[in-house]
């Protein structure tokens, strides 16, 4: 089967409640599933309130049984942050091959702690405890050193019409949204079927 890209932000909910779906992809059916970055809020675009009603409800209506169903524990994050950076901290962790236990941290980070994932300290924190150096994370931080190869990812998705995540990409085909195992493991036959001779 072809190879699967994930574009997700580690500030959606709907992008962390992918995750078990995409772990049986990898473990069950063996493809290679590859994450990517995409900023759901770059600044300056303005950060949410996580107070607001209309949020809290949707998260108690939609969110929260949906991840009841997943077995997934899950919470309202009470802060929203901007998530170029942690982007930026899993591009390192990428390349020192720590790239999923940063990946799962980070979402564990902001739906499970409510950490600022924001805040280079915090991300120097969470990745230290994810198997990386303490000291050259900080300093690729504070240096932007990742900064165009998360730029250049998030102009993959906009060049592939990619506008909400999850979204999913698989030989040159894009399905976005929340969706189950069986869907994308489907899909993913589809598209191998047709891109065959």
């Amino acid at each position: 089967m072809p190879r699967l890209v994930v574009y997700s932000d580690y500030v959606c909910p709907f992008c962390y409640l992918a995750t078990p779906a995409l772990a049986r992809l990898r473990e069950q059916d063996g493809i290679d599933v590859e994450a990517r970055p995409f900023e759901l809020r770059p600044a300056p675009a303005p950060l949410p309130d996580p107070r607001a009603p209309g949020l809290i409800a949707a998260w108690e209506g939609t969110v929260l049984p949906l991840a009841a169903a997943a077995g997934l524990e899950m919470r309202l994050p009470a802060l929203r942050a901007r998530t170029r950076k942690a982007h930026e901290a899993a591009a390192f962790a990428r390349e020192r091959q720590r790239f999923q236990p940063m990946h799962d941290a980070l979402f564990r980070a902001v739906f499970l702690e409510g950490r600022d994932i924001g805040r280079i300290d915090v991300l120097v924190a969470i990745g230290v405890a994810a198997g990386l150096d303490r000291t050259e994370l900080a300093l690729a931080l504070g240096l932007d050193s990742y900064a165009d190869a998360v730029a250049r990812d998030e102009q993959a998705a906009a060049a592939a019409d990619i506008v909400a995540v999850p979204a999913f990409v698989a030989g040159g085909e894009v399905m976005e949204g929340l969706l189950p195992y069986e869907v994308l493991r489907d899909w993913l036959r589809d598209v191998t079927d047709r891109s065959e001779p």
